[in-house]
């Protein structure tokens, strides 16, 4: 593939990870509620116990792995400029978080996908400073 066609896959990627990770937390939910027993299900919503914190839980892991994928995704995908497509993806995702976070409360996940996302872009950085394999001596 060309250097003009992966740059213009660089944000169609981020917004594949979105909405693939975006399904994945549909249906990680959808399998919690088909988990929940009949008898704790009052119209359509699981009441047990363990429900609530277990659908708080996927929904962190779901942030982690957006997080994490919208800065590596975009980065691998870029020809060049590798750090510099993580750090846009980060701080595009920090400012998006920010914004969420002050208008409810979402502070877990701003927690998570803030810590997510940093050592997801301190690995594009490891790897921006490690020389090629081919640059390698034998």
């Amino acid at each position: 593939m060309n250097a003009t066609a992966r740059w213009f896959f660089v944000p169609i990627s981020a917004v594949a990870v979105w909405y693939t990770v975006i399904f994945l937390g549909i249906g990680g939910i959808g399998v919690l509620d088909w988990m929940c027993p009949p008898d704790r299900m009052v119209s359509d919503v699981c009441t047990a116990d363990w429900h609530a914190p277990a659908v708080d839980a996927w929904m962190l892991v779901c942030v982690a792995i957006a997080a994490t994928g919208i800065v590596l995704v975009p980065s691998r995908m870029a020809p060049s400029h590798r750090f510099r497509v993580a750090a846009a993806a980060y701080a595009t995702g920090a400012a998006f978080a920010t914004w969420a976070a002050q208008h409810g409360t979402l502070w877990a996940p701003f927690c998570v996908a803030g810590v997510s996302g940093g050592a997801a872009l301190w690995l594009v950085w490891r790897g921006a400073k490690s020389p090629s394999p081919s640059a390698m001596p034998c």
